[in-house]
């Protein structure tokens, strides 16, 4: 019998084996014995990929096609899956590409696609219906064969086959051929395709069981081991899963400490139909243990008898220990809070703070849960209520407590200045630069940073300090190594920064990164009830032995200082208690308003201030009326450095270097 094609000797690179002989046929005659072979040999194969190999080339090989296109329906898309070629010997197989990609007739895919009838054409370019088509008009293409693959009327393909030289190539013979094998065809395909997603899905399904992290077990009802993956060995200490399942011979016997949990495992799973987060302690090889997490579900044959139970472990013994270690300390650090409240109720000092007034008890509250975070915090307050000393307060009882607490007033850096100390410097940054010098992040990095008068700060300011504190870092100046600081903000003010926000004097980022934690200190004539006992503990501090107890306050002074005002708060307090135990009369260095005079706000209308100046040299008389003129302009300004030194119309250096030799510079 003579081939209508020669057959190249370049091998398909998918091919396992060469054509076969019954790939051959007359051109004009049918050999039936060759057609039987072919239905047998496409009706055994269920490999997919071999199945296409094999029906392009018996196109080419069988049919008289030049070029042979196989196209199936995927996804309700028409894709080639194979293509052959006579010219080069070659069948393609896959990857699946549109039809239209290819140089083919689209419009007789189409027609075929929506009729489900055969077209055959002798001379395609010369048939009214498709010599238009743009592929039949450029090549003109002479034998065309198109038939659709159907089984039970339902198209699942679509044979497509050219022959551009030669008319009448594809005779009714060959069309019956095509028609008598076409529903084995239809019928192998589908075989095929199934097979082929079994064996995907086998694949898919091996891949996760041999390279899941999480231990899979499969285990029959009487807790012998029927399989297992990698992790699970490696979990438990073996070295392969033979390895484990050699020397495990039930789960419960070999695995388990406790076999009673083995038993809860069970009943769970009797009564639930599957376990979810199921905690035991296991052996490990070496007979050491750990704690795992499982979760399984019993298997069950079509007759719905049960075979085994299958599912997943997860290593936890390291989370179990940190949860039982975090169990210990909460329940230490609940005893020790339960124990701290309940005294601290009855106490009227909390660090350096004296108070037992209920607006302090409530302070003392926020100053423990402040303390138990590392979040931000900002105190509010008038001058003189004792921010600093909340703040020193948090920090003392924080983790942060061993670290530094360094306090910054904001207002008092100029601009110039401001990275050189924040930031810091090294040798050579400038002139002067003699050494390296740490910025006030680095002297606070791993505690503290308290930045007082906070709404002082300059814009420019507060963007490089938001920027190294949001994780930018900063680099010091003359270095070139990012540092970034490990530090608590603790922010005091006596302004509205939301107001100040509002305003354009501070950033909405920066307010919102600083303003987390809010605590507002209440003045002095808020808690009057406090003032016998910040009387007793200033008497003490300035009186003449630690150990002497001081003599009682007359009931007229005790009287005046209660009934006074105290628009600089319990600085002023301690100042005039200072003054009556040096000078040992009372003297508030105003002349007294009753209390229900005062508004909310302090008063500017303060009294000038004056001396008693007899006796005294002239020197002398100076330094005490210019030390009673700052105290009187820093009262009347809240205690505000910078506008007491602008209502004198004195330079800030100027001002802060007499009120230091004055000792008026400490925060009370």
């Amino acid at each position: 019998m003579r081939r209508l094609i020669k057959k190249t000797d370049t091998p398909h690179p998918q091919q396992t084996s060469k054509p076969q002989p019954w790939l051959q046929d007359d051109r004009e005659n049918l050999n039936i014995l060759t057609m039987i072979k072919a239905s047998q040999a496409i009706s055994s194969e269920i490999d997919f990929e071999k199945l296409l190999l094999m029906l392009a080339t018996f196109m080419i090989e069988n049919v008289g096609a030049s070029k042979a296109f196989l196209i199936l329906e995927s996804d309700r898309k028409l894709m080639i899956e194979a293509r052959g070629c006579s010219e080069t010997g070659k069948t393609i197989l896959r990857p699946p590409t549109p039809y239209a990609e290819e140089e083919l007739s689209t419009d007789i895919i189409e027609d075929v696609a929506r009729s489900h009838k055969v077209i055959i054409l002798d001379e395609a370019f010369k048939d009214k219906r498709f010599k238009n088509d743009p592929h039949i008009r450029s090549q003109q293409t002479k034998s065309i064969l198109c038939v659709p693959i159907l089984h039970k009327e339902k198209m699942i393909g679509i044979f497509y086959l050219e022959n551009r030289l030669e008319a009448g190539v594809f005779t009714s013979l060959r069309l019956e051929m095509l028609k008598i094998i076409s529903s084995q065809i239809a019928i192998a395909i589908d075989n095929a395709r199934l097979f082929d997603k079994v064996k995907q899905a086998e694949k898919r399904y091996r891949n996760i069981f041999e390279n899941a992290v999480e231990g899979i077990f499969q285990v029959s009802h009487n807790g012998a081991i029927i399989n297992i993956n990698p992790s699970f060995a490696r979990t438990l200490g073996y070295e392969s899963r033979e390895d484990l399942i050699r020397n495990v011979i039930t789960v419960q016997k070999d695995l388990y400490v406790d076999p009673t949990q083995r038993q809860q495992f069970s009943q769970l799973l009797k009564e639930n139909g599957v376990v979810n987060g199921f905690e035991a302690e296991f052996y490990r090889k070496d007979r050491s243990r750990i704690w795992i997490s499982m979760h399984a579900r019993p298997v069950h044959n079509p007759a719905g008898k049960f075979e085994y139970v299958e599912g997943v472990i997860t290593d936890i013994t390291e989370q179990r220990r940190t949860h039982e270690r975090l169990l210990e300390s909460e329940k230490n650090l609940r005893q020790e809070n339960i124990l701290l409240r309940s005294n601290i109720k009855d106490r009227y000092k909390f660090n350096n703070i004296i108070g037992k007034s209920p607006a302090m008890q409530n302070i003392y509250e926020l100053i423990l849960n402040a303390s138990t975070t590392n979040a931000n915090v900002v105190i509010y307050g008038e001058s003189g209520t004792g921010k600093e000393l909340a703040a020193r307060a948090i920090h003392d009882n924080s983790r942060r407590s061993d670290s530094n607490f360094v306090a910054v007033n904001c207002g008092a850096i100029p601009q110039n200045l401001f990275e050189s100390e924040f930031f810091g410097y090294k040798k050579g940054a400038f002139t002067g630069a003699v050494r390296d010098k740490g910025g006030f992040l680095l002297q606070a990095n791993g505690g503290t940073l308290f930045l007082d008068e906070i709404g002082e700060l300059e814009l420019n300011g507060q963007i490089k300090l938001l920027r190294a504190l949001e994780g930018g870092g900063y680099i010091p100046l003359g270095g070139s190594k990012t540092e970034q600081p490990n530090v608590r903000i603790i922010a005091a003010t006596n302004r509205d920064l939301k107001e100040q926000v509002k305003k354009g004097n501070m950033r909405k980022d920066f307010f919102y990164r600083v303003h987390i934690i809010p605590m507002s200190l209440p003045p002095l004539r808020e808690r009057k009830e406090d003032i016998p006992l910040l009387i007793e503990y200033f008497m003490k501090k300035f009186g003449n032995s630690e150990n002497d107890s001081p003599a009682p306050l007359p009931l007229k002074t005790q009287k005046a200082l209660y009934g006074y005002h105290w628009p600089g708060n319990i600085r002023e307090l301690q100042n005039t208690v200072h003054r009556y135990i040096t000078l040992h009369k009372l003297d508030f260095m105003e002349t007294p308003i009753p209390a229900a005079q005062y508004p909310n706000e302090q008063s500017d209308n303060l009294p000038e201030p004056t001396i008693d100046n007899e006796g005294l040299d002239y020197k002398t008389s100076m330094e005490q009326f210019e030390r009673k003129l700052f105290l009187h302009a820093l009262e009347k300004h809240q205690w505000h450095r910078e506008r007491a030194a602008a209502s004198l119309g004195l330079p800030r250096r100027t001002f802060f270097r007499k009120l230091a030799k004055a000792g008026l510079n400490k925060s009370a």
